[in-house]
């Protein structure tokens, strides 16, 4: 047993612990790294302080890493060598005017 002080970093530890077990353990065995993980959140979906405590200590690297992410995911779909043709331009210009007159009605 341990204090209550320390409670939450001994819980958080043990979770990156076994989650840092299974992510290599189950890529060895020709499984998903990823199948690890969702190992790990099955152990202590359970708990219900260990869900808060996860996201009290994970919130703002979360936040960051989801906005990193989805801007890269769509990011990397940009045809960024259209951006020239006429033809993208009119329609670029034809929804900025869209969108221009919605804003004084909306």
């Amino acid at each position: 047993r341990c204090s209550d002080s320390y409670r939450d970093l001994v819980m958080f530890s043990i979770m990156t612990v076994i989650l840092l077990a299974y992510l290599p353990l189950l890529n060895y065995t020709q499984a998903s790294y990823l199948t690890g993980a969702f190992l790990c959140g099955c152990i202590f979906s359970q708990i219900e302080h260990a869900h808060h405590t996860f996201m009290e200590k994970t919130h703002q690297l979360m936040t960051w890493l989801l906005r990193v992410f989805f801007a890269a995911s769509i990011g990397f779909q940009v045809p960024v060598k259209q951006f020239g043709d006429p033809f993208v331009i009119g329609w670029g210009f034809i929804l900025y005017l869209c969108v221009a007159a919605k804003l004084p009605l909306a």
